[in-house]
């Protein structure tokens, strides 16, 4: 939906990729202060801000190719359906959880619960508020 939005006024996109990267970093920051601790919080915080730039841009461009050469298998004749498709967002959460654990050197089962909070204020950036601001009656 951001990359949709971004087609006709380049300062629109511009905008809501500043504001969904702060909000996804306050989140980071957030979570990784009450999950793992202050001192680490405090002390990634460029990581914090690098990793949700990354979460916000970078990776629905990565996904988005993954699923572009996964609907090339769509057009065998002998498949059924093309299942692989549906392994993208599986792939995003993994892209998320690797880039948390090394970025900001926490546990595994720390990065995971980042990861997953990640994952779920991206979803809901994503299709939520754009679609909550159409809704209400906003031009987007």
């Amino acid at each position: 939906m951001l990359f949709q939005i971004g087609q006709g006024d380049p300062l629109f996109f511009v905008l809501w990729l500043i504001l969904a990267t702060v909000i996804v970093a306050l989140i980071l920051y957030i979570a990784v202060l009450l999950i793992v601790s202050k001192t680490k919080a405090s002390d990634k915080k460029f990581l914090i801000i690098l990793l949700a730039f990354i979460c916000v841009l970078v990776i629905p461009l990565v996904l988005g190719a993954i699923g572009s050469v996964f609907g090339v298998f769509s057009d065998i004749p002998w498949s059924d359906g093309n299942y692989l498709t549906l392994l993208i967002p599986i792939i995003g959460f993994l892209i998320i959880l690797v880039l948390v654990k090394f970025l900001l050197d926490v546990a595994w089962d720390k990065a995971l619960w980042i990861s997953l909070l990640t994952l779920f204020v991206l979803f809901l950036l994503y299709t939520l508020i754009p679609g909550l601001a159409s809704f209400l009656g906003f031009v987007l």
